[in-house]
């Protein structure tokens, strides 16, 4: 490999590995600050977990890829430099680099791909990360087959392989197993343990002490940053109309009472209805944000639930287990997805029935320290409100979320890429939008949202990661760039896709100048345009199909 060539490949890899960092790094950032309470252990040494976690595999991907030949080449020992230069700021060659890559060898042994990346599968708020883990792993392996400039047989049935204990370790067929408690090696000890629990013992006071020392300031940063988040969800206009004005209610009631004036009881439980991957515990994650920030609960945490978390196995268990996960809730939201269920038509659940009695008498003494969100399909919710006096009363706000129209599920197809470092050129674009817009118009109550997006994703990316894994020498546009041949929309084969671009169709969207829909070519698409009208500049980032 020539001097070039070297260096290009050796300044990829430390991008690779320098979004691996950030990755786990933003993803501790987030469950510290914002969901303390869901965190194992105290949330200060959560980031000290994931910055090892995130060294652990890198070194994993690294050894397995490298042992698959029985070689070690001279590009594959700069990468090596390359790497504990990273992990540990030190430039080594040599003896020295020989020494520390053994080292490098023995460490990969003891690590498995489940624990390393099991934050992701464990933890709600990062399981939208997985296909950004997934990326990093199949691009640095891909980096670190071809440093040498040839693919030995042996390496490329190791690129396969880790590609599939990659994606069963972030989409395990039983997710309890990834429930066993995180420590740095690859079993937890009786020390481990008990140090786990007495960490979790004393979390409940950390999080009450970082609660009231919230300045006035970080309470307003807070709410600040809540809302933010709410206005960048793309979509749901309505949704984001109704916790606005939610909010602005909730400052109203603080300021007259401030000022000593009368106010209107505030009923904190919610009900949000709408098909699955519609972002309802998204924004119900929001909402705990905002209670929080302006004080009305403690610590506005989210603990989410479904059946399963509310009623026991046996008679007269089940009071005692809702009661411990209202508990849990304390200060915070209880978001139970799914709640429909925990009645069914025959009216014979006694199950059911008592965890709803329990729920509710803790709706009414708790009013004040907990928010509980009910989730579910329109229909099943109404019926579920509507047949108990006791949670129509209780539930006062109810928020519909309406499917993603093909437009939206293409900008989140599109964040995806972003957050992932991948290009999504016109005519993949135009592939995309086309099998959306297929989908979108055969949706039944069980239409995917962003669930299908995601699938979409994750399947695109092996596409790719198939496509060049016989590629001696990868680019950054290799690396990157999704072309119409990876992109893969569930449910629908590739050659219905290509009927699909062959039919009669237009693409149109919306000026924003002048409100007028325009027409989009297809090589337009991800490209800024000019209204004809009103001379408007503007991307044409996706579009509405309409069939001719």
């Amino acid at each position: 490999m020539n001097h070039d060539k070297d260096a290009r490949l050796i300044g990829m890899l430390r991008r690779v590995v320098r979004d691996c960092g950030k990755l786990y790094a933003t993803s501790a950032k987030l469950m510290v600050r914002r969901y303390p309470t869901e965190i194992e252990g105290l949330p200060q040494r959560f980031a000290e977990l994931m910055d090892d976690l995130h060294r652990g595999l890198i070194i994993k991907i690294y050894v397995t890829i490298v042992r698959a030949d029985d070689r070690w080449t001279a590009p594959e020992k700069r990468v090596a430099a390359a790497i504990i230069e990273h992990l540990w700021d030190q430039k080594l060659t040599g003896n020295d680099l020989r020494e520390a890559a053994t080292g490098l060898f023995e460490q990969a042994d003891a690590l498995d791909w489940e624990s390393l990346v099991a934050p992701f599968v464990r933890y709600k708020p990062l399981v939208g990360s997985k296909a950004q883990v997934e990326t990093v792993v199949l691009r640095l392996a891909n980096l670190v087959a071809k440093c040498d400039g040839q693919t030995m047989p042996e390496e490329q049935m190791a690129l396969h392989a880790l590609q599939k204990e990659i994606d069963a370790a972030l989409h395990p067929a039983t997710p309890e197993k990834t429930l066993a408690p995180l420590t740095r090696g690859k079993h937890a000890t009786a020390a481990d343990r008990e140090q786990q629990h007495a960490e979790s013992e004393s979390r409940s006071k950390h999080d009450a002490d970082q609660t009231e020392a919230m300045s006035e300031t970080d309470r307003t940063k807070r709410l600040a940053a809540a809302i933010k988040e709410l206005d960048e969800l793309i979509g749901l206009d309505q949704v984001k109309r109704q916790v606005k004005s939610y909010t602005n209610f909730l400052k109203l009631q603080n300021e007259r009472r401030e000022k000593g004036l009368s106010t209107m009881p505030i009923s904190l439980h919610m009900a949000f209805v709408g098909n699955p991957g519609t972002g309802k515990t998204t924004v119900a994650r929001i909402i705990g944000q905002i209670l929080g920030a302006m004080g009305t609960l403690k610590t506005g945490h989210v603990v989410e639930t479904d059946r399963s978390g509310l009623v026991a196995e046996y008679a007269g268990q089940t009071a005692t287990k809702t009661n411990e996960l209202c508990d849990s809730a304390m200060g915070g939201v209880l978001f139970i997805d799914e709640a429909y269920s925990l009645i069914d038509s025959s009216g014979d659940d006694a199950y059911g029935r008592e965890a709803i009695q329990a729920l509710l008498k803790r709706m009414e003494d708790d009013r004040d320290q907990v928010a509980v969100i009910l989730a579910g399909y329109s229909d099943e919710m109404k019926n579920l409100i509507q047949s108990n006096p006791g949670l129509s009363s209780r539930i006062n706000t109810n928020i519909e979320f309406g499917d993603y129209d093909p437009a939206d599920l293409g900008r989140i197809f599109e964040m995806m890429c972003r957050q992932n470092d991948y290009e999504l050129p016109a005519a993949a674009r135009h592939r995309l939008l086309l099998g959306f817009h297929h989908l979108y118009q055969k949706r039944d109550r069980h239409f995917g949202n962003g669930r299908l997006v995601r699938n979409a994703f994750e399947d695109s990316v092996r596409r790719l990661a198939d496509r060049i894994a016989g590629v001696l020498e990868l680019s950054e546009e290799l690396l990157t760039q999704l072309t119409v041949r990876d992109i893969s929309v569930p449910g629908i084969s590739d050659d219905e896709l290509d009927r699909m671009r062959n039919a009669p169709h237009k693409l149109r969207m919306q000026c924003k100048g002048c409100a007028r829909r325009i027409r989009v070519q297809p090589e337009s698409l991800g490209v800024m345009v000019r209204c004809g009208k009103c001379n408007e500049v503007q991307s044409a980032d996706w579009a509405l199909v309409s069939e001719t």
